[in-house]
C-alpha cells in the first residue's frame, strides 16, 4: 500500500491510497518493482490535470530494492525535492524517503510515513 498526500494546489490535503495488488499502479514481478506514473494525462496513475506545469508523463514513483525511488521523465518544468532553503532538481532517478517533500510541476506531495509496500 502507498499513501500519498498532496500538499499544495487545488487538491491540497488530499490523501491518495494506492493498492499493490495490480488494481492501482503497475506491479512488475520480473523486476520486483511497483510503479506509479505521475502526469497530466488521464491514464496516469496520479493525474494532476489542474497543474499546467505538469507534463503529460512527468515522473515515476517506484518501489524497488526495498525503498522508494523518484524519477523525472525529462519533464519540461522539472521534478524537485525539498533541500534546505532551495529546491533541488531531480535528474534521473533518486531515492526518496517517506515524509520527504517533492514537487511535480507546481504540486508538492509526500509519501506518508506509515506507508509500506507488501
Amino acid at each position: 500500500m502507498l499513501d500519498l498526500m498532496i500538499m499544495s494546489g487545488v487538491d491540497d490535503g488530499l490523501q491518495l491510497h494506492y493498492r499493490t495488488d495490480n488494481s492501482d499502479g503497475q506491479w512488475e514481478t520480473e523486476a520486483n518493482r511497483w510503479l506509479i506514473s505521475i502526469g497530466r494525462r488521464e491514464d496516469s496513475d496520479l493525474c494532476l490535470r489542474n497543474d499546467s506545469f505538469v507534463s503529460r508523463l512527468h515522473a515515476y514513483l517506484r518501489w524497488e530494492q526495498e525503498r522508494w525511488w523518484l524519477q523525472d521523465l525529462k519533464s519540461t518544468n522539472g521534478t524537485f525535492v525539498e533541500a534546505g532553503d532551495e529546491d533541488a532538481r531531480v535528474t534521473g532517478t533518486i531515492p526518496i524517503e517517506p515524509g520527504e517533500m517533492f514537487r511535480v510541476g507546481h504540486t508538492w506531495m509526500r509519501i506518508q510515513n506509515e506507508s509500506t509496500l507488501t
